[in-house]
């Protein structure tokens, strides 16, 4: 393994570290009707991630900070439905995020309207992805492994459009504010820890 390759891994291995400390502190709940959605801030070294080494470092990043939160932070049912959901909401902000910026015609945008395109499009994304996820996974499984029917003691349509789609579209800003803070302070870095 050459000197790039050992930085780019003690790097990503830091990032990660990191990402997933934040998926246990701190966590913040933003709805006061839905106190068990809470925010956290693991995106942030995903993004860092992803801004200098790429997608597929990135992904990797979440899959090992989600494998890490399920083995050693488990919280039973709620890790085992929500971790899966947590990571595919933070993978489809990223991916969105990448696939806007690689359009011909956002390339051609000055930096700061491609960024903010690209944002408002992995915000919405992400908070489609959230409702669906929610629709397939979280919803039946709550009912079924937690025994917490949610179109009973909430209604389905509440839960999602009072619920999820407030509580994502919030996310997503915070997520977004959080990760360009991050990648604008530590940019004088960004040449130091490139191959």
């Amino acid at each position: 393994m050459n000197n790039h390759a050992t930085k780019r891994l003690t790097i990503l291995s830091v990032l990660t570290a990191i990402s997933f400390a934040l998926t246990i502190f701190p966590k913040v709940a933003i709805l006061p009707a839905a106190s068990f959605l809470k925010i956290d801030f693991s995106i942030v070294p995903a993004f860092l991630a992803l801004t200098w080494y790429g997608i597929g470092s990135a992904t990797l990043l979440l899959i090992v900070r989600t494998l890490l939160k399920v083995i050693i932070f488990n919280e039973g049912v709620n890790t085992y439905i929500g971790m899966p959901m947590n990571f595919l909401v933070a993978w489809a902000f990223l991916l969105a995020y990448v696939i806007v910026l690689a359009l011909p015609v956002i390339k051609e945008q000055r930096p700061v309207v491609k960024q903010s395109l690209a944002l408002l499009v992995a915000i919405v994304f992400m908070t489609l992805i959230a409702i669906v996820a929610n629709i397939v996974w979280g919803i039946p499984l709550y009912s079924s492994m937690a025994h917490f029917d949610i179109a009973k003691f909430i209604g389905i349509p509440q839960y999602l459009w009072g619920m999820v789609l407030p509580f994502n579209l919030i996310e997503g800003l915070v997520w977004a504010v959080a990760s360009l803070a991050v990648v604008k302070a530590l940019s004088p870095f960004k040449k130091a820890f490139q191959p």
